[in-house]
């Protein structure tokens, strides 16, 4: 991808707005540690590999929002409570919830 040009049209495909060119619905994080791949692309294997990505600062494109920058600065500790929290949210799933996870392009 370069830069000013996003290959996957994200929410800007159903709203047609250009701001939203990039944006994504976020999901829940129960049972996040047990939902891989991740990212809307299935690009990142596991949530060690998601963080790395948002300490770097994420992927650079027009409508990045000017908050986000590297967090190249947080300590050992710093990064590693953030995935110990994501995976106490694992648990078990009740009888009626149904992971119903679409292949993405990552795993064809």
């Amino acid at each position: 991808m370069q830069s000013g040009n996003i290959a996957d049209p994200s929410l800007y495909e159903v709203t047609h707005d250009e701001p939203d060119r990039g944006k994504f619905k976020t999901s829940s994080l129960r049972n996040v540690a047990l939902t891989a791949p991740y990212m809307h692309d299935g690009s990142l294997r596991d949530l060690k590999e998601v963080m790395d990505f948002y300490i770097g600062g994420g992927s650079s494109h027009p409508n990045l929002d000017k908050e986000i920058h590297t967090l190249d600065f947080l300590t050992g500790r710093e990064r590693r409570d953030p995935l110990a929290f994501l995976n106490s949210l694992t648990g078990e799933m009740p009888s009626s919830v149904v992971l119903d996870v679409p292949e993405t392009p990552a795993q064809k």
